[in-house]
């Protein structure tokens, strides 16, 4: 019986420290976007380092490594000043891998709109971190 105790509190113990649910995916993605709104660098840390986007404008896909590319070139990486919220947030987890989707509704500096997008998240050393990112307006 103290096993079966210690073995079922282990289990409840683990699926707290290791929080890999759509609801703490969210929170992580809302927290993404946080640093985003605020032009802090910390949402860099938030991908991984092979990390892929598909901006909004259609442009073409910024491949794994582009961040560092920026810095050998001595180039500086400029992001439009946002101010959009999430809605419709839906999400699977698959093992350590979530695939979120949901729409951003706002503005991108002058560009206005509903943005669709699809990212996806991989759940490593205790965190969320984001693996690729596709993002669209929605044509009305």
């Amino acid at each position: 019986m103290k096993t079966l105790l210690a073995i079922a509190v282990l289990t409840l113990g683990s699926t707290t420290l290791f929080s890999q649910t759509s609801e703490s995916l969210k929170a992580r993605i809302q927290e993404h976007y946080k640093a985003i709104h605020s032009g802090s660098d910390t949402l860099w840390s938030h991908h991984l380092d092979d990390f892929t986007i598909f901006p909004s404008k259609g442009q073409a896909l910024y491949e794994s490594g582009f961040q560092k590319t920026y810095k050998n070139m001595g180039a500086t990486m400029k992001l439009p000043k946002p101010n959009v919220i999430m809605k419709h947030f839906s999400s699977q987890i698959y093992d350590n891998v979530g695939v979120a989707t949901f729409y951003l509704d706002g503005s991108y500096g002058e560009d206005h709109g509903l943005f669709r997008v699809t990212a996806v998240w991989v759940w490593k050393d205790g965190a969320w971190l984001e693996a690729h990112h596709h993002e669209s307006k929605l044509i009305n």
